[in-house]
């Protein structure tokens, strides 16, 4: 299967993967998890897929790795709330996750893309409305929310949030846009700021068809990964672009499929690309670059939580290479290589552990390689599955790994798919179970206690979620009425959710504690409560 690398990694933020039901006009993003820049001080990651296209030395390579964890979204949740807007009606609809009470608030024309803000008090979040560019920021207190409206020139289809929830971005992912023109750079950003006391937008113009904002852990700068390198927004004082970074000598070569990962202060930018031994470290302060020469073309690039190691993963030889950070800018050529016992290409690494998983999806393999980054001597430990991996969400602690197949490697299965459970922490076997329809959205809860996988097939009209408890690994199969579009955790209501497709909307909730599973129909009309998923 040849797997092309286009999403952005899940170390970036999710909200470029928003869904939006045709019908059912139920638009919603994965909320700003902004691991990367932002809430908890990580770096981000994006993938730059260019037109130019790329070969590796010597001829003919293996399919590339596909990073696919981005594309599982999950609607938006903020602390006990859970946000859906409705492009048709003009309102967004809040549910108390923990009453299950629906409430609606008017936004703008055609609400569509919606964010979390960070706050310490209050559920807060904010809505692109399209139609009327401009954008609501909504923000619940007690029992009533509050809306307040800013002018998005721009208009877009993505958010970025800062983590003190200060700033938000609004831009356009041309990913997201069906066959963009050639000529359109969508290069127009809109910067809000949340907490000027009045409601202040900033229009800037950087690179070409950016597919990463983000900020760093100050949220002083936000940082746009574009075609033309990254461009730096000062967000002290008024707003501006104050500089961009070329991330190649050959502006040929900035249309190649690249991987670049900003270290949580903004300091350097990290660049692979397709089929070169080195990995580029680039100053965002005055653009200078340290090539960093591995011994085979990296596969994949990620940072560490926090920040403090790079890992590139070498497919043709099997190898991982940690790059500390900033040493390796004064010294390229200080790096620990590991060699795995088995074939790896794709790296997923927790957010508060210096666990790192390694796997391929270039070609089908069950091996799942696990491996402490931060060991005096790192040594891999194999993990045998029992179907090919297709993606890998880690605990934010490591203790378990969620791992998600195509199909099984029995040539006599059924199953579409799968989901494995696999615990790390202790070294028991994992668990795998058989999905009666392909995967859709996958969320694994804040303090790794819960996991949900929705799944569906419109042509079969197989619904499905599976709940997984950790660390029991019990696993609970139920049928939804209509097609999933994304799956979230309310950790404050101790809740799991499905949104799916319907002409009035829909949401089933899973109460994790009592095993209840209500599903609410028609926020815009007198909203049916019922008990069971349908």
């Amino acid at each position: 299967m040849n797997r092309t690398k286009t999403s952005i990694a899940t170390t970036f933020v999710g909200s470029a993967a928003c869904a939006l039901a045709l019908g059912a006009l139920f638009a919603s993003c994965a909320a700003n998890n902004l691991d990367s820049g932002g809430v908890g001080g990580g770096s981000f990651s994006s993938t730059v897929a260019g037109g130019f296209g790329s070969t590796g030395a010597g001829g003919t390579t293996p399919p590339p790795e596909q990073e696919v964890e981005s594309t599982y979204g999950a609607p938006v949740a903020t602390g006990k709330y859970v946000w859906i807007a409705n492009p048709a009606s003009g309102r967004v609809a809040y549910i108390d996750a923990s009453t299950l009470q629906i409430k609606l608030v008017d936004a703008g024309n055609a609400p569509t893309f919606v964010a979390a803000v960070p706050d310490p008090q209050d559920d807060v979040a904010i809505v692109l409305n399209v139609l009327s560019k401009d954008a609501t920021l909504l923000r619940a207190q007690g029992s009533n929310v509050s809306a307040t409206t800013f002018a998005v020139p721009s208009s877009g289809n993505a958010w970025a949030v800062s983590p003190d929830g200060h700033w938000a971005v609004a831009w356009t992912d041309a990913r997201q846009v069906k066959k963009p023109d050639p000529v359109e750079g969508y290069q127009d950003i809109t910067v809000l700021d949340l907490q000027g006391g009045t409601a202040l937008s900033t229009e800037l113009s950087i690179g070409y068809r950016p597919v990463a904002v983000a900020f760093d852990q100050t949220s002083q700068h936000a940082y746009a990964v574009t075609q033309d390198g990254v461009s730096i927004v000062s967000l002290s004082g008024q707003p501006a672009v104050t500089k961009n970074v070329p991330l190649s000598d050959n502006p040929a070569d900035m249309g190649l499929t690249t991987d670049v990962s900003i270290t949580p202060d903004g300091a350097y930018a990290l660049v692979r690309k397709d089929g070169q031994t080195a990995i580029n470290v680039f100053s965002l302060s005055d653009g200078t670059r340290t090539d960093v020469v591995l011994p085979a073309p990296a596969t994949d690039l990620d940072l560490s939580a926090d920040g403090t190691t790079a890992v590139a993963v070498l497919r043709s030889t099997s190898q991982i290479a940690l790059l500390p950070v900033p040493g390796i800018v004064t010294a390229p050529t200080q790096f620990t290589t590991v060699t795995a016992d088995t074939t790896i290409g794709s790296a997923s690494l927790a957010k508060a552990s210096p666990i790192g998983f390694f796997y391929t999806n270039g070609t089908a393999s069950p091996v799942l390689a696990v491996m402490d980054t931060s060991a005096a001597t790192p040594t891999p430990r194999d993990i045998l599955l029992r179907a090919p991996i297709l993606a890998v969400f880690p605990t934010a602690d490591a203790a378990h790994a969620i791992v998600m197949h195509d199909a099984l490697m029995d040539q006599g299965s059924q199953y579409p798919a799968a989901v494995s459970l696999v615990p790390i922490a202790l070294n028991l076997p994992p668990k795998i179970v058989g999905l009666d329809a392909p995967t859709v959205s996958v969320a694994v809860g804040p303090q790794g206690d819960h996991v949900l996988v929705a799944a569906g097939d419109e042509k079969t009209k197989v619904f499905q979620v599976v709940e997984g408890d950790l660390p029991s690994l019990k696993v609970r199969k139920l049928s939804l009425a209509s097609m999933p579009i994304a799956a979230g955790i309310v950790a404050g209501a101790g809740r799991g959710y499905v949104a799916q497709k319907h002409p009035d909307g829909r949401i089933t909730f899973i109460d994790f504690k009592t095993a209840e599973v209500r599903t609410l129909t028609g926020f815009e009309l007198a909203t049916q409560v019922t008990d069971g998923a349908p």
